[in-house]
């Protein structure tokens, strides 16, 4: 008889967070990556990825990496375009992303760079998910 796996359910939520403001045009996972998320002990589901600019973010894009413990592999990048400016009459600029299946195992995190630096302020990369029981 085999033995049906047990199924793994995310059940503790967990938010990371890292504020990124140096340029880094390399997508080679080169240069300066500031770690947002690392996984749980069975590993980590990631539900959303924010942005949110407490500044002007100018016209640059922000790169999101998988980092597997020795390489960086880029998943996704979010086009900030040019946006006005956060101030006390204008909202800072915020985007998100929702994903079905990223689950990231034990020893991976998630990782951010900006292309261009800020004219102000930060661009914040919040990822919204749950540790895997």
């Amino acid at each position: 008889m085999a033995l049906t796996p047990t199924p793994a359910f995310a059940v503790t939520p967990k938010i990371g967070v890292v504020a990124v403001s140096t340029a880094n045009t390399n997508r080679d996972g080169t240069g300066t990556i500031a770690t947002v998320l690392s996984a749980g002990a069975a590993g980590t589901k990631v539900l959303e990825i924010a942005l949110q600019a407490t500044g002007d973010p100018a016209d640059s894009t922000v790169t999101i990496f998988i980092h597997d413990g020795s390489s960086y592999w880029l998943f996704d990048e979010f086009d900030l375009n040019n946006p006005t400016a956060a101030s006390t009459t204008v909202a800072g600029y915020r985007v998100s992303r929702r994903y079905e299946n990223l689950v990231l195992p034990t020893g991976y995190s998630l990782r951010a760079a900006i292309t261009v630096a800020l004219t102000s302020g930060v661009v914040n990369v919040f990822a919204l998910a749950a540790d895997l029981t």
